[in-house]
């Protein structure tokens, strides 16, 4: 049932870029070729799909197109509408991702919500048509043309995000593949080197400011590349071949550019953060800048600084800018989302609609929708859960988990809300990292670098048993691997690669490996000759993982090997630092089905490195190579752990790898990693070596996978029946990157219903 549901188009989203109609210039990025390597394989690229895509019932007038700016997957040419048109959303197709892409007629005349008409009527704002851009964007509702009014709520544990109200450059489709324009657009050079980007023209801040060149020189010049607050960048922003930092240029007024040494077709296809937080971790694409000199130490008066640094009792500027950067936590702060901050507190959190926000849908009607939203803060994820299962979650899905579904359905009726799941297209929903880094004992950090060890580990866990206790048989018992629609798939024969469950297939390895002395109670015994079983520690989440490790020990205590669980709130703080070897996740999912969505990709040792592998990365922390896999000396290797690593690294490394690469897969993996930013997303280069990265993974099992592709992440959705457009099929995700169109049936929320 799944995998019928998941049989989406993401090659054709990735080959269309958006599916500009013909006259529209071709995207760079997709038009370009590579020479296919010559010790590559031969590769066979699927044909692209026709996607499911939403029509609407009116004729569209003879006038002249109006032509939106558009390039690599930016917004169509739209003709002008009829008087009287009315948008009509075909039905949704079950396991087909919405497509918000729309190509229908444009809006020629605009509406607002009664709450702005109000404030225009007192004279506190100026007309709608006023304050949209020249530019607008106009999305396209999975159900209906909305009707305004209300407060949105979410309870549950979770921090305030600018996801919930997106304000990047450009916005994912619901399939997460594909990218659609959103506060302006960008083209790419032939030779992928050059990237050149424009706003929306006519664009304003929430506070009816006009954007300006300023708000992205400011960005860059002052502080994307400002070494105070960027000590070391994000592989991302750093050529491939050169290491240089990318190069920002103003064009003119209205158009600015980014430059590469050599070629770098990847930088805007996922997680890059092209937003306005400007972050210690992230560059900001554009930000307020009349708003937030006030807290740079080259504009803002000595005094004035000193005196914000004593009141918030920071050590510096830098500190103080973090702060005051966030939208999410300083009410006022100028916002390009479809929200804007009111109020926020430990328990509470509360948005109002941006009266300056660009989207309309396609009968013209300004969004979002929703007057507001509230983000109701709870001391626990249970409940947060019987909070919302009493109807206090209009729609949300950070708290909720796949083995508690039969409780929920219980309580539908009662808390009047349906119940959906977003499946996720990357492997590993849940899946244990195991750390080829960690060497704080030689003997296990042998056997976490031995492959015929994990792949042991692999035999003796019964995938299918877990899949339906723990997990409702929802998932696909599978490594890590994406979803088979994606065009890194590797090939269902590396997909289900050792992973079928045969405790004497890994006894027999375990005593090849000569573990085959044993203590009274069946633990293998170490050959160190100490008479102490071989050991391993784990940990686990808290209410999320904890359930999959008490079954995996059991496991692996049947073949002899101890592990040792430590259920824990927030185990990656010891897991990604290589702390503890070995971590049960629930991560591992999210962004991964594309190598290159983002610098810190899970899959390769780059940017922060990677969970299997965290002290090696492109960053002068990383681990260095060393000829013939000898030990990093002075001036090289620490542990990012602060751990005592053995000087002693088993298996021995290929000549000119790292220590800690018993087969040089990792630099292989990290290598062409960086060799694949140089070819176009649906290149046959790309894609080989997007499936090899996988093929490694399936073969080594850096992550031992137990069931991919049911969303056990943010993929648990609860919605109240009267809150329309949320779309059946979504990559798994907290607020959905379209909740801008959500409604109410009548515009009246449920607060004290």
């Amino acid at each position: 049932m799944l995998a019928v549901a998941l049989a989406i188009t993401l090659i054709a989203a990735m080959a269309c870029g958006g599916a500009d109609e013909a006259e529209e210039p071709k995207d760079a990025a997709a038009a370009a070729t590579a020479e296919p390597k010559a010790d590559a394989p031969a590769v066979k690229v699927a044909e692209p799909t026709a996607a499911a895509k939403p029509v609407v019932a009116a004729k569209i007038a003879v006038t002249e197109a109006t032509r939106v700016p558009s390039k690599a997957g930016t917004d169509v040419v739209l003709k002008e509408a009829e008087a009287g048109y009315k948008y009509v959303a075909v039905p949704q197709v079950a396991g087909v991702y919405w497509d918000y892409k729309y190509t229908g007629p444009k809006p020629t005349k605009y509406n607002e919500s009664p709450k702005n008409a109000e404030l225009v009527k007192q004279g506190k704002l100026p007309p709608v048509e006023e304050r949209l851009p020249e530019e607008v964007k106009v999305v396209q509702p999975p159900h209906a043309i909305g009707t305004y009014g209300g407060i949105r709520r979410t309870t549950g544990t979770g921090s305030a995000s600018s996801w919930s109200s997106w304000a990047y450059w450009d916005k994912k489709n619901s399939n997460e593949f594909e990218h659609l324009p959103h506060v302006g657009y960008y083209e790419t050079s032939d030779d992928g080197r050059v990237y050149t980007y424009w706003w929306r023209k006519g664009l304003k801040w929430s506070d009816g400011t006009p954007m300006t060149m300023e708000d992205v020189r400011f960005a860059w010049e002052d502080v994307n590349l400002n070494k105070k607050i960027h000590e070391t960048p994000q592989t991302q922003w750093l050529d491939a071949v050169t290491g240089n930092i990318i190069k920002f240029a103003v064009v003119d007024d209205e158009r600015w550019t980014l430059t590469w040494d050599t070629p770098d077709f990847t930088l805007m296809e996922g997680e890059v953060r092209p937003g306005s937080n400007c972050t210690s971790f992230y560059f900001c694409f554009y930000t307020p800048s009349a708003f937030m000199k006030q807290f740079h130490e080259d504009y803002a008066d000595a005094a004035d600084i000193t005196k914000m640094i004593e009141e918030e009792e920071v050590s510096d500027w830098v500190r103080l800018w973090g702060l005051r950067n966030n939208f999410a936590t300083n009410p006022g702060h100028p916002w390009m989302g479809h929200f804007v901050v009111d109020s926020e507190s430990d328990t509470l959190w509360t948005l109002s609609s941006n009266p300056y926000f660009f989207e309309v849908d396609p009968e013209g009607n300004q969004l979002p929708y929703n007057d507001g939203l509230q983000v109701i803060r709870v001391e626990s994820r249970e409940v947060a859960v019987f909070r919302s299962m009493a109807g206090e979650t209009d729609f949300g899905g950070p708290d909720f988990l796949i083995q508690e579904i039969p409780l929920y359905r219980t309580n539908m009726e009662k808390g009047d809300f349906s119940i959906k799941i977003w499946p996720s297209t990357g492997g590993g929903d849940i899946s244990m990292t195991v750390c080829q880094t960690c060497n704080q004992d030689a003997e296990t950090g042998r056997m976490l670098r031995t492959k015929d060890f994990r792949r042991a580990m692999s035999f003796a866990v019964d995938r299918e048993a877990m899949n339906d206790t723990l997990y409702l048989g929802l998932g696909i018992p599978a490594n890590w691997v994406p979803h088979p629609s994606v065009p890194y798939y590797p090939g269902d024969e590396y997909a289900f690669k050792d992973i079928e469950y045969d405790p004497d297939k890994a006894n027999g390895i375990l005593d090849a490996l000569g573990y085959t002395e044993r203590d009274t109670d069946n633990f293998r015994l170490r050959l160190d000759g100490s008479g102490e079983r071989l050991s391993f520690n784990t940990v686990s989440e808290l209410g999320q993982t904890g359930d999959a490790a008490t079954l995996m020990i059991d496991y692996w205590a049947d073949v002899g090997i101890e592990f040792k669980d430590k259920n824990m709130n927030a185990p990656w703080t010891l897991s990604y630092p290589g702390k503890e070897p070995l971590a049960i996740l629930r991560h591992n999912a999210l962004y991964q089905s594309n190598p290159w969505f983002a610098g810190w990709t899970g899959c390769c040792a780059t940017g922060g490195g990677a969970p299997f592998a965290p002290d090696i990365s492109d960053l002068d922390r990383s681990m260095t190579r060393g000829p013939n896999g000898a030990v990093p000396t002075e001036g090289g290797y620490t542990p990012r752990c602060g751990c005592e690593m053995s000087t002693i690294w088993e298996p021995k490394a290929p000549a000119d790898n790292y220590p800690a690469d018993a087969s040089g897969n990792l630099a292989w993996q990290q290598d062409n990693w960086h060799k694949g930013r140089a070819h176009p997303a649906i290149s046959p280069d790309r894609i080989e070596i997007g499936k090899q990265i996988f093929r490694i993974h399936a073969d080594e099992k850096y992550y031992l996978s137990i069931v991919s592709h049911f969303g056990y992440m943010r993929g648990v959705i609860l919605n109240r029946n009267n809150m329309i457009n949320v779309p059946d099929t979504h990559t798994a995700d907290t607020w959905g990157w379209h909740n801008e169109l959500y409604y109410f049936t009548d515009g009246n929320d449920n607060i004290g219903k």
